[in-house]
């Protein structure tokens, strides 16, 4: 028997087809690329959390704030309507009892606006300190949307 030449089994080595990598992810691929989508989900879901309790507790504070607001305008309005009342039952004439009604009336009106200005400036205060860590988040979460799943 003849035996083979080293270039005939080189050429038939060489002329074999080769089979190409797969294109679809391999399992372990598919593994790290869950891993650290779950990785960035759960950063994301913590961040979220962080941001939503700094802005429940600045709502807290400005609830407060302008409840302290609200309770001084109340006690206020009792305190002059007290010091009227003690004046009505001494008021000698008709004319008496319709100015201390008049100055009573203005001086209310006067307060409210006042106070609904400062309550006012307060609702608008507390928006932007309520918004703020919310805003900071969502321009990290449009970030992250903006990438590619799957690098």
């Amino acid at each position: 028997m003849a035996k083979k030449s080293g270039k005939r089994t080189a050429a038939a080595v060489a002329s074999a087809p080769t089979l190409a990598a797969p294109a679809w992810p391999t399992l372990r691929g598919a593994a790290d690329g869950f891993r650290v989508g779950y990785e960035g989900l759960a950063t994301q879901g913590k961040d979220m959390l962080s941001a939503l309790v700094e802005s429940n507790a600045a709502l807290s504070q400005a609830l407060e704030r302008m409840s302290l607001e609200v309770v001084t305008l109340v006690r206020a309005a009792v305190e002059n309507a007290a010091a009227t009342g003690a004046r009505l039952v001494d008021a000698k004439s008709l004319e008496d009892v319709v100015t201390l009604q008049y100055d009573f009336t203005k001086g209310c009106v006067g307060r409210l606006i006042v106070s609904g200005a400062r309550l006012s400036e307060l609702g608008l205060k507390a928006a932007s300190e309520v918004y703020e860590p919310l805003g900071a988040r969502r321009e990290t979460a449009i970030d992250a949307l903006k990438k590619p799943l799957v690098a």
